[in-house]
C-alpha cells in the first residue's frame, strides 16, 4: 500500500510538472503569435492580413491550451494535497 501511494505521489508530481511546462510553452508561443499578428497586420497587404488572422486564431488556441493546463495543474495540486491528508 505504501509503495502504491508513493507511486501515485510520484505520478502526480510528474503530471503537475509537465502541465506547468506545457502551460509555459503555450504561453510563450501565444505571445509570439500575437506579435506576428500585429506585425503582419501593419504591412497592409491582403495576403498578409489573412496570415495575420491565422496567427491570431493560433494565439487564441494556444491561450486555451495554456488555460486548460493551468486548470489541470490546479486539480493535480488538489489531489496531491488531499493525498497528503489521507497519509497522515
Amino acid at each position: 500500500m505504501a509503495d502504491q501511494m508513493e507511486d501515485l505521489k510520484n505520478t502526480l508530481t510528474y503530471i503537475y510538472s509537465e502541465l506547468n511546462r506545457i502551460q509555459t510553452i503555450a504561453g510563450t508561443l501565444s505571445t509570439i503569435e500575437n506579435r506576428h499578428y500585429r506585425d503582419l497586420l501593419n504591412m497592409g497587404d491582403d495576403r498578409l492580413n489573412q496570415m495575420a488572422n491565422e496567427e491570431q486564431n493560433a494565439a487564441r488556441q494556444l491561450g486555451q491550451v495554456k488555460q486548460m493546463c493551468l486548470t489541470m495543474a490546479q486539480k493535480v495540486d488538489e489531489l496531491q494535497k488531499n493525498d497528503g491528508q489521507t497519509l497522515q
